[in-house]
């Protein structure tokens, strides 16, 4: 993996658009963990959703050109992993969020054990 400095990025490529900045900050995190430098753009459109067209309020993920392929990999698993992992608890918000989160991705209320299937 070749470690970059934000400094030595000439061209910046668009990988993923996130649903919401939760989801932003999840796949962030994830190509971070492998020293790939992130950059986010739109996270504060939100507020915007019915001025703008939909594909314009999601979060976009940017990562250096370099590194481009091995991030889209990232992605790939990422993307994967969600197809394979079924919903597992439903929140009294009425949202099904995966066995793997504690917290609901919907409204952040804590997975209330005694719910869980």
């Amino acid at each position: 993996m070749e470690l970059l400095h934000p400094a030595d990025v000439t061209s910046w490529q668009r990988l993923y658009q996130a649903e919401n900045s939760f989801e932003a900050g999840l796949v962030q995190g994830l190509l971070q963990r492998s020293a790939i430098l992130v950059q986010l753009s739109g996270q504060y459109l939100a507020g915007a959703a019915g001025e703008l067209p939909l594909t314009d309020v999601g979060v976009q993920l940017w990562v250096p050109q370099q590194q481009y392929l091995a991030a889209q990999r990232i992605i790939s698993q990422y993307l994967q992993q969600l197809q394979h992992e079924p919903a597992q608890w439903q929140c009294s918000c009425g949202e099904l969020n995966y066995q793997s989160f504690d917290i609901c991705w919907s409204c952040l209320q804590d997975k209330d054990e005694s719910k869980s299937q």
